[in-house]
């Protein structure tokens, strides 16, 4: 009886010292502190458009790259104005970590989360994708004041053309410098047509931003998928996710093979759909973009989040708190919070 209790003992103790940590099922490593970091900011998305990739598939069963997150969170849309805000006050609600949105250039005026990375080293560049200039983070260039320091501490690269021909340019296949302060146009858009991908654009630059510098945060900001839905365009709305979703698992990819890496995925402003049941229903759904629901937007937003600190996004939050998850740390490691005192 005795050698029984003590083998069950050993048993007991030897289980305990090799536990490994998980996370939704997966290894994952917790506290550990980004040196990569891509952000992907989604308008229009909400989790139900995660159908139009999982159902196109010739094996249902096949997990998404959005199923493969470490973890995922929901997010409240609302500030001081608004409930139920439009994906750009949303994202910026997210960016500067304040409900305090008003559509004026005082939106500009506090600390953007990434100015904080900026100041431990970070380089920082944002790319936008069907972005209107009022949408576009331009406008913290045409916002001057001395509290607005946004084009100081990144550059940002537009795929649109421009009329203004000093402007200056880029293209995927040649070589990117990243200058604080600079705006870039994309070479391949011509007459409201970009030759170039979202996807293409955004691993060239964060290849390069990889050679350019040890510590970087790469900002993606698409809104073509809440256009596409707008148009009640399903085509083109499934081949939207199908493009978010591949890139989403190329950065799910790097995040893997990376400790170091975090990737995080945001919606704002989510344009619900209704998938149909059967038959017709879904040559409606098809031809018409039949189920496609206006009445406003989704009061909740969803974020997908893996690689590491990806442990900080779970849960149900605030939209504004995605700006403290970036830069929450436990309190025996004191970088980056220390520069915000939180």
């Amino acid at each position: 009886m005795f050698k029984n209790i003590t083998a069950i003992s050993l048993i007991l103790i030897f289980a305990s010292c090799s536990k490994v940590d998980t996370i939704g099922l997966k290894t994952h490593h917790f506290n550990s502190k980004p040196k990569r970091i891509v952000w992907i900011q989604v308008a229009g998305l909400t989790e139900e458009l995660f159908a139009l990739s999982k159902f196109t598939r010739s094996v249902v069963e096949e997990k998404t790259s959005f199923e493969k997150s470490t973890c995922m969170g929901k997010m409240w849309n609302y500030n001081f104005y608004q409930l139920r805000p439009d994906a750009t006050s949303g994202f910026l609600a997210q960016s500067f970590g304040t409900k305090n949105i008003s559509g004026q250039c005082k939106d500009y005026e506090n600390q953007p989360v990434w100015e904080y990375f900026h100041n431990i080293g970070f380089k920082i560049s944002a790319l936008e994708n069907g972005v209107s200039d009022k949408q576009s983070l331009i406008n913290a260039w045409k916002c001057k004041s001395d509290n607005n320091n946004i084009s100081k501490k990144m550059s940002l690269w537009k795929m649109t053309d421009t009329s203004n021909e000093s402007a200056k340019r880029f293209h995927f296949q040649e070589k990117m410098d990243f200058v604080d302060g600079e705006v870039l146009y994309d070479r391949s858009c011509k007459a409201g047509i970009c030759y170039a991908s979202l996807y293409n654009n955004s691993i060239e630059m964060y290849k390069a931003l990889q050679k350019n510098s040890i510590r970087s945060m790469l900002i993606i900001r698409d809104f073509s998928l809440e256009n596409s839905i707008q148009r009640k365009d399903i085509e083109t709305l499934r081949e939207r996710i199908g493009s978010i979703e591949k890139l989403y698992g190329y950065f799910l990819n790097e995040s893997s093979k990376n400790r170091e890496t975090l990737v995080v995925l945001t919606g704002s402003g989510g344009r619900n759909i209704e998938l149909p049941r059967r038959g017709k229903q879904w040559e409606r759904f098809d031809q018409k973009g039949s189920y496609v629901l206006y009445k406003r937007n989704s009061l909740m937003s969803p974020v997908l989040s893996s690689g590491a600190g990806a442990e900080n996004f779970c849960g149900l939050f605030d939209e504004n708190e995605v700006f403290k998850r970036f830069l929450w740390s436990p309190e025996d490691q004191k970088i980056p919070l220390d520069y915000i005192n939180l």
